[in-house]
């Protein structure tokens, strides 16, 4: 790039000077922002692959992932389990890599973990096929979704047993099956809802009443508080930036400038949005809502910062019971999200 400075001869000697300035500083700039951009590209390419291999590192010889849960009151006392709820999550946010070959190989051995973890007539337990629980409308519809993305098709039968999950005002019900069954609670969960909305938008049908309800969270702020299940709000923010982006949910739209406007608002001076969990939520919002500014980069550049020495990033509750006395996390869905934010960065 060099300067054009044929405009500059219709000003006066003073006025040129000032403009041939400005012109030059611009050059600088624009030339340090290149340099800084592609560096960050460079350092996003290393930090993937690195969670790439983490994953493959630490993925059981099932094709799951470990996830934990706990008393949240004794964290130190948590006990491994498996859940499709964590290997749907790794499944979607690596089919966002391409031809990454270790990424596809680490998908197709968990969405094979999906497909076997699968009951009739087409539904997942949080604890797998042996689990007390009826079978929820979150995992049933994330593990479509997942599928959905590697290939797989979504079953009609899966779909119907979804879509009659739903109380009089047409709104998802977390827990499927017996009403009667012994469950932690009835409430309506907005999050549960953003991800069936995904789905069924995913396979063309429109739920007008459920995205309703959901633009009316938005409007109320009922969200920042959390959902019945998902005690962070950036959980809820980045499901609807996924439904909106990714499923191509359009009765969002309304709504998207507020969840925007609030991600930015509350952008911690570091980068971040808290800890590594929630900073990778909010950042994967502002990239499905096509955001990628400085303040993008300055928060993928945190991110790469707080990668640990293995790949992975740091252990947390990424949701909890209804009563929050129990958590539930993993360190391969923190990861997998990170991978997801950088592919969509580098990829778009």
């Amino acid at each position: 790039m060099g300067l054009d400075t044929s405009c500059l001869q219709h000003y006066s000697g003073a006025v040129q000077s000032k403009l041939a300035n400005t012109l030059v500083l611009a050059e600088i700039f624009f030339i340090v922002c290149r340099s800084f951009g592609g560096e960050l590209e460079t350092r996003c390419a290393q930090a993937e692959k690195h969670a790439i291999d983490y994953l493959a590192s630490t993925q059981r010889l099932t094709g799951g992932f470990t996830s934990y849960e706990w008393v949240t009151l004794q964290p130190a006392k948590r006990q491994a389990i498996e859940t499709p709820f964590t290997v749907s999550q790794v499944v979607y946010s690596l089919s966002f890599c391409g031809d990454d070959p270790n990424a596809r190989t680490i998908r197709e051995r968990a969405a094979g973990w999906l497909a076997r973890e699968r009951e009739s007539p087409g539904v997942w337990r949080y604890h797998g096929t042996m689990d007390k629980l009826p079978p929820d409308a979150d995992d049933t519809a994330m593990g479509w979704v997942a599928l959905q993305r590697v290939g797989y098709t979504i079953s009609p039968e899966g779909l119907a047993a979804v879509r009659s999950n739903r109380n009089g005002a047409g709104l998802f019900n977390t827990w499927m099956g017996d009403p009667s069954a012994h469950v932690d609670s009835r409430e309506i969960d907005s999050v549960v809802n953003l991800n069936a909305l995904l789905l069924f938008s995913l396979a063309d049908e429109s739920l007008d009443t459920v995205c309703a309800y959901l633009v009316k969270q938005v409007d109320r702020d009922a969200f920042v508080g959390g959902s019945v299940y998902y005690p962070s709000q950036w959980s809820f923010a980045y499901a609807f930036s996924r439904a909106y982006a990714d499923g191509g949910v359009d009765c969002l739209k309304p709504a998207v400038p507020k969840i925007r406007e609030r991600t930015l608002s509350l952008q911690k001076d570091d980068g971040g949005w808290g800890s590594d969990y929630e900073t990778v939520l909010a950042l994967l919002t502002l990239l499905n809502l096509g955001e990628r500014g400085p303040e993008i980069q300055k928060t993928l550049d945190v991110m790469i910062r707080r990668q640990m020495p293995d790949g992975g990033w740091g252990f947390e509750a990424a949701y909890t019971g209804a009563d929050r006395s129990m958590s539930y996390g993993s360190r391969a869905v923190t990861t997998g999200l990170c991978v997801e934010a950088f592919a969509k960065y580098l990829r778009h």
